[in-house]
């Protein structure tokens, strides 16, 4: 199963201010309901998982129609693997909020840690088709992992390409362009992509660690090593890391 941690198509939540209501009561839970909200959000911000829970559990008992609260139950069900609930509380946030695309794109991701992949593409789609969502390149990119997991390249492919189309300065998208060449033996052509990649986002260990692998492909060992190296200095204490030392022991 994939780890959410290389999966960065999960939108973050957005803090809003609650407008003002007619009833004073029902405004001053809505109140509270958004200071429980917003030290979920921040909860989640720290990847305290368990205090997200907590605090946006609180906030639903006092407003249980807001839909930035269930997408936040969503995020927060989802870090504990409770993927039904995760799963519940994001179809929670789409009805509530009249089919936010965000929340589509969100469930979307959900359905990629839980290999539906299918169910992802559906979930992908409706917000990559909606033209008041704002990150289409985004749900694209989703559609292209899923249809990769089903093996069906060519879609994968064109959906990538759509999502780079879309946003050329996205990084993730080059980036699995580039997992599906080097996959499809086109070590040229994923080094090209992975090398978008790290150059829109330098700080991304895991697109230096790939660039590794196309040069070690391509013999080309002391880019290989400035590869690895760079992993290790960006992410030392990282799975990635990990790899990329055991790598540079091999090419001493």
């Amino acid at each position: 199963m994939m780890s959410s941690r290389l999966l960065p198509v999960l939108l973050l939540l957005l803090v809003v201010s609650v407008g003002c209501v007619p009833v004073q009561e029902e405004q001053s839970a809505k109140k509270r309901a958004q200071y429980h909200y917003i030290l979920g959000v921040s909860a989640l911000n720290e990847q305290n998982s368990t205090g997200a829970l907590k605090e946006f559990l609180e906030a639903e008992k006092l407003d249980k129609r807001d839909h930035q609260i269930q997408a936040g139950l969503g995020q927060a069900y989802w870090l504990k693997q409770a993927h039904s609930q995760a799963e519940k509380h994001f179809q929670n946030a789409i009805k509530l909020s009249n089919g936010d695309p965000r929340y589509y794109n969100n469930l979307g991701a959900l359905y990629l840690t839980m290999e539906r992949f299918e169910d992802s593409i559906k979930a992908f789609t409706v917000a990559a088709d909606n033209l008041l969502f704002d990150r289409p390149e985004v749900a694209w990119t989703g559609i292209g992992y899923a249809y990769v997991q089903l093996q069906d390249y060519q879609a994968a492919h064109r959906a990538y390409k759509k999502a780079i189309e879309l946003n050329p300065r996205y990084y993730m998208s080059p980036f699995r362009l580039g997992e599906l060449y080097y996959n499809q033996d086109r070590p040229v052509e994923a080094l090209e992509a992975f090398n978008r990649a790290v150059e829109l986002a330098p700080g991304f260990a895991q697109g230096f660690y790939w660039q590794g692998l196309v040069h070690m492909k391509l013999k080309d060992t002391v880019q290989a090593k400035k590869s690895f190296k760079e992993v290790v200095r960006l992410a030392p204490q990282s799975d990635t890391a990990r790899l990329a030392n055991n790598y540079l022991k091999i090419l001493k």
